[in-house]
């Protein structure tokens, strides 16, 4: 009979010591701890846990710690940190006004990776020639009066341009594949204008001396309109052309979409009567 007691008394001890010790893991999987991955680069280790909790990161000496925010956001300055080296995290919980270890947790850090450029990269760093224009950020832009030289350098078509406020003079743009959907010609008399490879071009005009281009209204799908091949010529006859210059803007659309954009001077000279 005693045996049989004895037996009783260790297999409920048994169950209990399992019981408590599944509760305290449960209890261990609730605690609140998020941190974010650390890096080589790293100079700020940040988480989430309990509002208003402690949190701590010893290295080396030094301890470095800072208050969760009401939301439970936590964000420690460190000096940044070798390859492998492993930070604890610790949280602390205030009871009774005195900081009791709440959960810990052990991060190693890690080295950040370099974004490797390849061949794709470099080629894919300019719109394509069909990519829609960002024709509000072109805007903010070109009202900074700051010249902006961005895009290909070199001349013709198969180049993207994003060129603002250059040649010394304010409100000129010319952004996108600009020579693959215009042409414009000029021989100091007349300057033809010619929408090409499928573009729609709206366009404004005004002699140099009747308008600056600053003063010249931006283009708009009421303006004149050229459909894919047609032209349009501007005579230094019809045009005050004032110290030597047409005023012309231009938006190009394709499928819908504005792909290029040109504000710009063009030569344009009346011829003087000899007697």
């Amino acid at each position: 009979m005693r045996r049989v007691k004895k037996s009783v008394v260790v297999v409920t001890m048994m169950l209990f010591s399992m019981m408590l010790f599944s509760m305290m893991n449960v209890h261990a999987a609730n605690k609140k701890l998020k941190v974010n991955k650390v890096y080589t680069t790293t100079k700020k280790i940040k988480g989430k846990t309990k509002k208003k909790y402690l949190v701590k990161v010893k290295i080396g000496k030094k301890i470095y710690e800072k208050k969760a925010s009401s939301k439970g956001n936590f964000t420690i300055p460190i000096p940044k940190q070798k390859t492998g080296k492993k930070l604890t995290v610790k949280v602390y919980k205030k009871k009774n006004k005195i900081w009791k270890l709440y959960t810990k947790k052990t991060v190693t850090v890690k080295k950040k990776s370099k974004k490797v450029v390849t061949n794709t990269t470099k080629k894919n760093k300019y719109p394509g020639k069909e990519d829609p224009i960002d024709l509000k950020q072109v805007n903010k832009d070109l009202a900074t009066g700051k010249k902006i030289n961005k895009g290909h350098l070199d001349l013709g078509a198969g180049h993207y341009r994003y060129f603002l406020n250059f040649g010394d003079l304010k409100g000129t743009a010319k952004v996108g594949y600009v020579e693959n959907y215009m042409n414009v010609e000029t021989d100091g008399e007349i300057v033809t204008l010619k929408a090409i490879n499928g573009c729609t071009l709206y366009y404004t005009v005004a002699g140099a001396g009747e308008k600056s281009l600053s003063q010249l209204e931006d283009p708009t799908k009421e303006s004149n309109c050229l459909k894919p091949g047609e032209k349009v010529t501007f005579s230094c006859y019809d045009y005050d052309a004032g110290k030597g210059s047409l005023n012309l803007k231009v938006k190009g659309y394709k499928n819908g979409k504005l792909i290029i954009l040109s504000y710009y001077a063009h030569y344009m000279i009346k011829p003087i009567a000899l007697r």
